[in-house]
């Protein structure tokens, strides 16, 4: 098997894991505060992590590198997640879900600015191709509120963060594993999410993280998709530009619709299943040139 379709299966899956979040999400946060959950996430994943770099790499991260780690942590972990939140909750779910999905056109901008990645025109076409799709799956409910200014601002300066994320990432993926930038980056996360959890935690009621099925989210939002979610995700950005693999963002409220029809009985619209083909056209509409995969092998 290629290391190109290694990428694409490795983004594929982090999508996927991504989209049951919203799913499971949906039920947790009506229990556990936003920051408080996002602190159990983080932590679970750490562990985990640790454990893994402990017995597989111990590759350590060099002192002058750590501000670039930190940057990491706080882009693609702390101000996407905690905009994304917050805007959600100020807004509506369905203008959340649109903004914080649109990542990736913002992550071909900057991967043409910052990273002098070739802006070609089967990116640019699939960009608006699966921006079309979004628009399609996500959708507005006719008389829905376009959400209050200040929430769809802090949704973009959260899509723009992830932007950030995924393509800094590439500046620091040729040195070190994609273990070891998914570990200490998650570490760092943890570190500044406590003092806001800490703050949280005062007006969260405990007694609920006694419930069976609060404890199997937590679980999976920890573990699936934050753990295995972002480590495949940094793996297949490491494999390929960091315009085209982004793309892969898309597909996260397409799983996560399907996922909600399957497990909560939410209704699928031919617009969703329109959209969900437009998005699949436009993400492997830039695999027609096989040179738009970026192939390093080296290192977990």
């Amino acid at each position: 098997m290629s290391k190109g379709i290694i990428g694409c299966l490795c983004l594929l899956l982090a999508a996927g894991m991504w989209g049951g979040m919203y799913v499971v999400s949906k039920y947790v946060l009506e229990y556990i505060s936003p920051f408080v959950l996002l602190w159990f996430r983080y932590i679970l994943a750490f562990a985990v992590l640790w454990l893994f770099w402990t017995l597989k790499d111990k590759q350590m991260v060099e002192k002058k590198d750590m501000p670039f780690i930190i940057w990491l942590g706080f882009t693609g972990y702390i101000v996407s997640n905690g905009c994304g939140f917050i805007g959600t909750h100020l807004s509506n779910a369905h203008i959340g879900a649109l903004i914080s999905s649109s990542s990736p056109v913002f992550t071909l901008i900057l991967a043409y600015l910052l990273n002098k990645e070739l802006l070609s025109w089967r990116k640019i076409l699939s960009i608006i191709l699966a921006t079309c799709g979004l628009f399609l799956v996500v959708g507005l409910e006719e008389g829905e509120r376009s959400g209050s200014f200040f929430g769809n601002l802090l949704l973009i300066i959260g899509a723009v963060s992830w932007a950030l994320y995924c393509v800094n990432i590439k500046k620091i993926n040729r040195k070190y594993s994609t273990l070891t930038i998914t570990t200490f980056s998650t570490g760092i996360a943890l570190l500044l999410v406590t003092p806001v959890m800490l703050l949280d935690i005062e007006k969260q009621d405990l007694i609920n993280l006694k419930d069976i099925q609060i404890q199997a989210g937590i679980l999976y939002l920890g573990i699936i998709a934050t753990t295995a979610a972002f480590y495949l995700w940094n793996k297949g950005m490491e494999l390929m530009e960091a315009g085209i693999g982004s793309i892969f963002y898309f597909f996260a409220p397409v799983i996560g619709g399907l996922l909600g029809f399957i497990f909560l009985g939410e209704k699928i619209s031919n617009s969703f299943i329109f959209g969900g083909l437009l998005i699949f056209i436009g993400t492997f509409l830039p695999f027609l040139n096989k040179s738009n995969i970026y192939i390093r092998s080296d290192g977990l």
